[in-house]
């Protein structure tokens, strides 16, 4: 692992953008298909058992992601079936993180089942915008806290699985590793991500309403493209900065 200084966190959100601003249509098409699988598929009434399998093939879709970003990092062009291939012998392994992630969430699921049920039933009675908020926060605090060793440990595995053949124990040990010792830097990186994002989300909302106070009949509709439109940059700028975070944390780490 390479040293990272509180500088290098601006600068991974900086050839984040830079990355994202080199192939935006591919960078898109990519958002677009990992919130197809990722998060309409599942919450279809007819197939929400495909669910289970999105959590099973993330690290796999993850891989792909970032490899992409690596591949125009360096300027270089790699077909679908030339990836595959590179992941294909690590398969078994994604798939058992996969499993692990699975297992993680339905147990984060049962801690806070009886949360978000209450949490249903005040938001459905209750009209006020501060009850439910009051309720919302904490159960959102609690989610995140629980989630964020999920978090840890898979931000780097799938990459250092595939590509420094990384065993699956040693892989999310390494992962934990590198986010606990960077963890002001990718926090700060985060922060600004975050605060970025916000802004940006802010600003698409104060365009919305300036159209839609001109254009009221398609107030709604443009404001469910703009959000959604945000939402694919976000996701995209996201797996760039993945990226960029593995490539200068875990540098001197022999890779394949």
């Amino acid at each position: 692992m390479k040293k990272i200084t509180f500088r290098d966190s601006i600068r991974w959100n900086k050839e984040s953008f830079m990355l994202f601003k080199k192939t935006p249509n591919q960078s898109l098409m990519l958002s677009l298909a990992y919130l197809f699988i990722f998060m309409l598929l599942p919450s279809m009434p007819m197939i929400q058992i495909f669910s289970i399998a999105s959590i099973l093939i993330w690290p796999v879709f993850l891989v792909f992601a970032v490899n992409f970003y690596k591949t125009h990092d360096k300027n270089k062009e790699e077909k679908f079936i030339a990836v595959f291939e590179k992941i294909k012998p690590r398969l078994p392994t994604l798939l058992t993180l996969g499993f692990i992630c699975l297992i993680y969430a339905g147990m984060v699921t049962m801690v806070l089942n009886s949360e978000m049920q209450g949490f249903i039933q005040i938001s459905e009675k209750n009209n006020e915008l501060l009850t439910v908020m009051n309720n919302f926060v904490p159960m959102i605090g609690k989610l995140i806290l629980l989630l964020l060793p999920l978090l840890m440990a898979t931000w780097f595995s799938p990459m250092l699985i595939v590509y420094n053949n990384y065993s699956l124990f040693k892989a999310i040990k390494s992962s934990i590793a590198g986010c606990l010792m960077y963890i002001f830097p990718l926090g700060l990186s985060w922060f600004i991500f975050s605060t970025i994002a916000i802004l940006f989300m802010l600003s698409c909302g104060l365009l919305i309403g300036s159209l839609a106070s001109f254009f009221p009949a398609i107030g709604p509709s443009l404001m469910g493209a703009i959000i959604f439109f945000a939402l694919l940059v976000i996701t995209s700028v996201m797996f760039a900065f993945q990226y960029i975070s593995y490539r200068d944390i875990f540098k001197s780490a022999r890779s394949y």
